[in-house]
């Protein structure tokens, strides 16, 4: 048996959602794994020789888990993109933005996830050249392993519908010759494939999938990638036992796509090509309908859900509420589009936690609770990311991932002791009430600090990168993402208007609404 070595001590103790909070609780770690948990006084007499951190101050709660990101260092603004509507924002991303180091970008990320809490996180990769993309798989990794972050890592694939739902050739038509041969260009030799896709994800799962990585597939989306290369990974995953992590229903033009196109919605879709279950997690789903609700419920199929990035990209609101209410498992995801470009997952808890109190409008109706949103953060994420029953809650034998924050901080001057401490958090709690982070039975974050990563130095190799002058071949990249914009523009014009609402929040009205006899 391990020795415990560090005992931790907490004023505030709440080992998970459905558990009290614990006054003066502990929680005594050996190795990499949970020992202990009780009373402060009876572990410190059980456990003489463990170090003690910690103390009366602070609130300790399980690691929190970020359920779907794509580990960007530099947020899209900071890389010159104003947010817009998805379909055409895309267009002002990735293909403009200058390419950044993949170790300091991850890097970068994971250092400020960890500092706001986040000891788990699920990164899907999206990589606009994917040529040399086993060295940004390398660096990828390596930054999570020497910040000390869990990690799935879900390599991104897509081979359809390039620039919109449907009639792609009639958009390319619409170009210049230039900009026309620019975006068909063939890539080159080397690049990651819908051929060798699988086979990759394969050769990841037998090198790096252990206790602090786990690797999953990552198809963009099901109107992104054809029903043959779906049915592999689907196969795939199935051989491998590994998670597969899409987005789907993130806009109402992708709603529309497979009503038009398939005649039903993308989730019976998903659910005819047998691609939804618990090894299925969904990102976004703002505009799935009742039926598709309830066969995520019935199925199993996980859900992220992502209020700062659905608010920024003018999704909509996802109703996580109603999903949760059927069974679904929802939990949270920053999407590398938190509110404040700053990772801060105790905040993106905090929008999540608002955005769904306006679920009805009738008074003392239910609503999101705190502890089903610390559950969202915590538990179901864990099982979301491949880590079910090892993380997520403060039980002996599972692994040491836990948050110390400082609680009399978040309370000054005063809170009524009648709160529930999850409750105050989510009222008044952020990133940086964020004390000590525990990953794996390690310390990696002290008094905010984080121990693992040098961040001022990560910080300056990402601006040097960021900052340098575009090439010729990128600035004619930027100028055909410019011309593809405006007909992808035209050619979704008169889409929402083939699409009647019943939408699931009452916001606002616009006529009196008064019902006469």
């Amino acid at each position: 048996m391990l020795e415990v070595t560090i005992l931790v001590h907490a004023g505030q103790l709440v080992a998970a959602h459905d558990q009290p909070a614990v006054v003066n609780g502990a929680v005594a770690i050996a190795g990499e794994f949970i020992h202990d948990i009780g009373p402060y006084a009876e572990l410190a007499t059980r456990y003489p020789d463990a170090k003690i951190i910690g103390g009366k101050q602070f609130l300790c709660i399980p690691g929190l888990i970020n359920a779907h990101t794509h580990g960007k260092g530099l947020s899209d603004f900071q890389r010159g993109a104003l947010d817009n509507t998805l379909e055409t924002w895309r267009f002002d991303t990735y293909d403009k933005f200058i390419p950044l180091p993949t170790y300091e970008d991850v890097a970068y990320s994971a250092a400020r996830l960890l500092r706001s809490g986040v000891t788990g996180t699920m990164h899907n990769m999206l990589l606009p050249d994917t040529t040399g993309y086993e060295k940004k798989y390398e660096d990828l990794l390596n930054a999570y392993r020497d910040a000390g972050l869990r990690v799935l890592f879900c390599p991104a694939i897509s081979n359809n519908n390039p620039y919109v739902y449907g009639d792609n050739d009639r958009v390319l038509k619409g170009l210049s010759e230039k900009s026309r041969n620019i975006l068909t260009a063939p890539r080159p030799a080397g690049s990651l494939t819908a051929d060798n896709y699988v086979r990759v994800v394969s050769d990841l799962h037998s090198q790096y999938h252990g206790s602090m990585s786990r690797i999953g597939l990552g198809p963009v989306s099901p109107q992104w990638t054809t029903k043959e290369l779906l049915l592999e990974i689907r196969h795939a995953a199935e051989r491998l036992g590994i998670f597969i992590h899409t987005h789907a229903l993130q806009t109402i033009f992708q709603k529309l796509y497979p009503l038009k196109f398939f005649g039903k919605t993308l989730i019976e879709y998903m659910n005819d090509l047998g691609l939804l279950g618990p090894n299925v997690v969904i990102g976004h789903c703002v505009y799935p309908t009742e039926s598709d609700i309830n066969l995520l419920a019935q199925t199993d199929t996980g859900v992220t859900h992502h209020p700062s990035c659905n608010l920024r990209v003018r999704n909509g609101i996802a109703p996580a509420f109603h999903m949760l209410q059927a069974g679904v498992r929802v939990g949270i995801g920053i999407d590398s589009k938190g509110i404040n470009d700053d990772e801060d997952f105790i905040q993106e808890m905090k929008i999540c936690y608002l955005l769904q109190r306006i679920a009805s409008q009738e008074l003392d109706s239910p609503y999101l609770s705190a502890r089903q949103v610390l559950q969202m953060g915590t538990e179901i994420g864990a099982g979301l990311i491949g880590y079910r029953d090892e993380i997520g809650r403060l039980e002996p034998n599972r692994y040491a991932d836990m948050v110390l924050l400082d609680y009399d901080e978040m309370c000054r001057p005063f809170v009524d002791l009648a709160h529930d401490p999850i409750d105050t958090l989510l009222y008044r709690g952020k990133g940086s009430h964020v004390h000590t982070v525990i990953v794996n039975g390690k310390i990696v974050v002290e008094s905010g600090r984080l121990l693992t990563l040098d961040e001022e130095v990560i910080g300056e190799r990402l601006a040097k990168a960021a900052s340098r002058p575009r090439t010729e071949t990128e600035r004619g990249k930027v100028q055909a993402m410019d011309e593809l914009k405006t007909q992808v523009m035209r050619y979704y014009r008169n889409w929402p208007e083939e699409v009647e609402y019943e939408p699931y929040f009452i916001v606002n009205s616009r006529i009196d609404g008064l019902k006469h006899k």
